[in-house]
């Protein structure tokens, strides 16, 4: 090689120039992962030709660093005695003729060399391997590098085929197999480790696959649950799948996992488990939000019967009402449980298809637009107002009645991107009851269709809150909580004044109505999982409170008054849970 080619050497190595073997022989090993012969055959044998041109540079670096004479041991003499005088002298030659190469030997003056050790690179490699695993997995990868055991292709092709293989079993731990990877950069280099041990290679991918997948549906807090369960052992009874959420979450988890995450289901998850939970999960159920849906129906029917009492006189028995209060939850128990386990599967697809071919376009595309969202909200405000105006004449009843009826229906049109078919089975008969209290209060002059639709528009409203209200109506994020404490204040001194009669006639309830509707855009209607425990607690305590306060609601100098007095404490409730909760999830951060 030349001197340019001699200086290339050390830049193929990556290294400065040195005659140092071992530092040679470990940059030659950092080399060859970059430059195998499988990738490239040129590259590989320039760094081949590099690497054996550089010993030969080291060893005859270390030759000339050698004194002239140590290969002679210096021993003390006796001094020469003269020549004896005679008339021949020997001849000397001279020395421009002697011809010395310090860099060729003669192989006489060579000492003999070391006798060559054959040495298997698959014993070496196990060495290796051995000690690796009874320190624990404790001797980092790089220390190992280092060994000049390491430095020989062989062996190290040997020990990283051990690696590859025990990442392919079971035993191996998924940090571990993170670590092989990262190191020996696996995931670049998979044609090579199929040629390496196929089988080996296809089941440590999978089982890398599966870790990925796993810390990939981890990482989404709705599928946490759902995960510990298919991880764990199958209990005796699937209770917790009385949760329609939780059990909607496992069925949509399941088939993810099937159509995206094959790997995940063969190494990380019991196929038997797969199967129990999904047999649960598609079975028949009475879930927990029907019970709850079920009672406050059996709430509203016996309402409507004792309303029913007192303006037409039925069921004239007064010990008929707690017979009827049982029979009443029996009766709507009865008809969600007939719904849930002979649910008309034929019927409801019949009306699937007569709404899709109808109405397809207006579902799926017009019904998320913004007017129609929230374009009837204004329309409500506005026309809610006509029903306390005192004394109104036959054509206004006319016209707010006609008006307030095309509301409910954009009303429902909007909610039903948000509800199920099932919820209005609960809006219909509380609709229903808050229509006969406002035709038993105040609201005589308007007809019940009219009273009808103000409710049902309410209850979508008060369903709905301000999670998306509140950003339509442009105001920021960061007035929401003052705009609460403020609402709380105004709404609290407004309720004992209303109700003092302070105010003049007929303005008291118009304001009162306008500071619930103003309410409305500040909370959020939510229901964490902790309070589900608490709801029959909470149904029990509403019925009594609605009946200690007979009197308070009767003695109000403008019976218009009852409605919105009744919302203004629970809207002023859900504002504090909403303040409570966003204040817990604050600490929890902190």
């Amino acid at each position: 090689m030349t001197g340019n080619e001699t200086l290339d050497i050390w830049n193929v190595l990556d290294i400065a120039k040195t005659s140092d073997e071992r530092d040679i022989k470990r940059a030659y090993a950092r080399q060859l992962k970059l430059n195998r012969p499988e990738d490239g055959a040129a590259a590989f044998q320039r760094l081949r030709d590099a690497y054996e041109y550089a010993l030969r540079v080291a060893a005859h670096s270390q030759e000339q660093q050698q004194p002239a004479d140590a290969g002679t041991t210096a021993l003390p003499v006796a001094a020469p005695e003269p020549p004896a005088a005679t008339d021949t002298l020997p001849t000397l030659a001279p020395l421009a003729a002697a011809k010395l190469d310090f860099g060729k030997v003669p192989p006489a003056a060579r000492p003999p060399a070391p006798p060559t050790l054959t040495v298997d690179p698959l014993k070496e490699a196990q060495i290796l391997w051995q000690e690796w695993l009874n320190s624990g997995t404790g001797i980092k990868l790089s220390t190992l590098e280092k060994r000049e055991a390491m430095t020989r292709l062989a062996v190290r092709e040997e020990f990283e085929r051990l690696a590859l293989r025990y990442c392919a079993t079971a035993a191996c731990h998924d940090a571990t197999r993170g670590r092989f990877i990262e190191h020996y950069q696996w995931d670049q280099r998979l044609p090579q480790l199929h040629k390496m041990d196929a089988d080996a290679a296809r089941v440590m991918v999978g089982r890398h696959n599966a870790t990925s997948s796993l810390a990939y549906l981890r990482r989404s807090a709705e599928y946490g649950a759902c995960l510990d369960l298919l991880l764990a052992t199958p209990p005796a009874s699937a209770f917790c799948l009385r949760d329609g959420t939780l059990t909607q979450t496992m069925l949509a988890l399941i088939e993810g996992m099937r159509a995206h995450h094959g790997d995940l289901l063969a190494y990380k998850i019991d196929p038997a488990s797969i199967t129990w939970w999904e047999g649960k999960a598609r079975a028949k159920k009475y879930f927990t939000s029907t019970a709850v849906r079920s009672a406050v129906t059996g709430l509203a029917v016996y309402g409507l019967a004792l309303l029913m009492h007192e303006r037409w006189g039925l069921f004239g028995i007064d010990s008929f009402y707690s017979i009827f209060f049982v029979l009443s939850q029996l009766l709507s128990f009865s008809a969600y449980a007939a719904f849930t386990f002979y649910r008309p599967t034929a019927l409801l697809e019949r009306m699937a298809q007569f709404r899709q071919q109808h109405f397809g376009v207006y579902l799926q595309q017009h019904r998320y637009r913004h007017q129609w969202q929230f374009g009837w909200v204004y329309a409500y405000a506005a026309l809610s107002l006509l029903l306390f105006v005192n004394r109104p004449s036959p054509i206004l009843v006319s016209g707010a009645t006609i008006l307030l009826a095309a509301c409910a229906l954009l009303a429902t049109f909007a909610a039903s991107a948000h509800f199920k078919p099932g919820a209005y089975l609960l809006l219909l008969p509380i609709a229903s009851l808050l229509t006969w209290l406002m035709r038993e209060t105040a609201f005589e002059s308007f007809p019940a269709s009219a009273c009808f639709a103000f409710s049902l528009c309410l209850l979508i409203l008060l369903a709905r809150g301000g999670a998306q209200l509140y950003p339509a109506l442009g105001l920021p994020k960061a007035w929401r909580h003052r705009l609460r404490i403020t609402w709380l204040m105004g709404g609290t001194l407004l309720f004992f004044v209303a109700a003092a009669g302070v105010l003049p006639a007929g303005l008291a309830p118009v304001l009162a109505w306008l500071w619930c509707l103003a309410g409305v855009p500040l909370y959020q209607f939510t229901m964490p999982s902790v309070s589900r425990h608490l709801l029959w607690p909470a149904l029990l305590l509403v019925k009594l409170t609605l009946a200690s306060s007979t009197s308070f609601f009767s003695n109000l100098p403008d019976s218009r008054l009852m409605m919105p007095e009744a919302l203004l404490p629970l809207i002023a409730t859900l504002i504090l849970a909403n303040l409570y909760y966003e204040n817990q999830q604050e600490n929890v951060h902190a």
